[in-house]
């Protein structure tokens, strides 16, 4: 496993993942609540010497005619330094495709979990700034409602509190549109409901001409989920619902032919049902 840039296509749109970096996650919090027997082999076989299974952060830099779009914003610098990740690279993995923050015209959330809004914001002096200062911001309104209510502040504090302290004030600058069920928000983007992992989680279709990729998100994380599509992870909200989502997902890429990305995933590839599952072929 690598962590470099790796474009890939959907048509005439090139699609371009940009490394944020790695965190390494205890093999429990990824597949959850499951006989060991089970797991065990699949599992271990992705543990490093630390224990730990190391997950990529990946947010992909989308290249259409009307402009940049950036799926996904990663963790950001400071919380990277915070928790210890070896992450927060995204507006240097950006730089190193001449590609700046203020070239990027539409930001597409999937959800709002610190590792994927805390490239959001950063405070500059005394003051927090924006980013993407040039982007329009979008995300599912289910997300955002749940994320700034009491029931999520009581339910997740500190994931709580570090979505409002990243979404706030994007959507104080006028610059964040809410948006509900399948929607395009740009010429061969678009959003997909897809919950189960947040209540307003989205995957996101990206189509030109006759090929079509889709980014799941944290629809699937990891690649495990593939052929355990059933494995769940105590981070998935609705564990039942994020399964069913996941089948979903994966049952129309195998149908359409599309190839799938994903934020947690090292890279794109193509799916194919397999034996009541999914057999993952990756590309590039």
């Amino acid at each position: 496993m690598s962590d470099s840039v790796r474009p890939f296509t959907a048509g005439s749109v090139e699609c371009l993942v940009v490394p944020d970096g790695t965190l390494g996650y205890q093999p429990e919090s990824l597949y959850s609540d499951l006989p060991t027997e089970d797991t065990a082999a699949a599992v271990n076989a992705l543990v490093d010497s630390d224990g730990l299974i190391p997950v990529p952060y990946h947010p992909v830099l989308v290249r259409t005619a009307d402009g940049l779009v950036l799926l996904d914003a990663g963790v950001g610098v400071a919380l990277a330094a915070e928790v210890g990740a070896q992450a927060g690279r995204l507006r240097a993995a950006l730089a190193a495709e001449g590609v700046a923050a203020e070239d990027i015209g539409l930001v597409v959330l999937s959800h709002a979990h610190a590792d994927h809004v805390g490239g959001l914001t950063e405070v500059d002096g005394t003051e927090r700034r924006l980013l993407f200062p040039n982007a329009r911001h979008v995300i599912a309104r289910a997300e955002f409602d749940y994320w700034t209510s009491r029931q999520a502040s009581a339910d997740h504090a500190w994931m709580a509190e570090l979505a409002r302290l990243h979404l706030l004030p994007v959507e104080q600058a006028g610059m964040l549109d809410l948006v509900a069920g399948e929607l395009d928000v740009a010429p061969g983007i678009r959003v997909i409901p897809a919950p189960g992992h947040t209540p307003g989680h989205m995957a996101v279709s990206i189509s030109a001409e006759t090929r079509q990729a889709v980014f799941l998100a944290d629809a699937v994380l990891g690649e495990l989920n593939f052929r355990h599509p059933e494995w769940t992870s105590r981070m998935d909200a609705d564990r039942p619902q994020a399964a069913r989502t996941r089948r979903r997902l994966l049952d129309a890429a195998a149908d359409d032919g599309a190839m799938v990305f994903g934020y947690h995933l090292w890279g794109p590839g193509i799916v194919e049902r397999e034996a009541g599952a999914y057999r993952w072929s990756p590309v590039g």
